[in-house]
């Protein structure tokens, strides 16, 4: 199931994400900038991180499916982290989830992730995964 959700992951990075960093960049474009390069830098720089990502964003997603989209995290740990860490910037920038936080000392914080199942379901079928 990692693989599926690591396609589901890419999936989201090329479609929701990147189309919303295109958006962004024509609209900050000026005569001096180059807008295909612009994004396609920030594009390789999602990808990387996404990657690098991926099995904390699936070991998140995971949880969070058997869990019907809700999801406790802390930071304390590098698990943890990673999962608070893809989550916030690939489901909650593209809207898929929410997120709050509170801090449990030591500059630590515990995330509460609530994934909006039924876009994330749409999604994945589009990807051709199933959550």
């Amino acid at each position: 199931m990692a693989d599926g959700y690591e396609k589901l992951l890419m999936y989201i990075v090329d479609n929701q994400l990147m189309a919303s960093e295109s958006r962004e960049s024509e609209i900050d474009a000026n005569a001096t900038v180059d807008v295909n390069a612009e994004v396609a830098g920030v594009a390789a720089d999602q990808r990387a991180d996404a990657q690098r990502l991926a099995s904390s964003f699936a070991d998140g997603l995971q949880q969070a499916v058997a869990g019907g989209g809700h999801l406790v995290v802390d930071d304390t740990d590098a698990r943890g982290n990673g999962i608070a860490d893809a989550f916030a910037r690939f489901l909650v920038t593209t809207d898929l989830a929410t997120s709050q936080s509170t801090e449990i000392g030591n500059d630590h914080y515990r995330y509460i992730f609530d994934l909006d199942m039924a876009k994330l379901k749409e999604i994945a079928g589009r990807a051709g995964v199933e959550l």
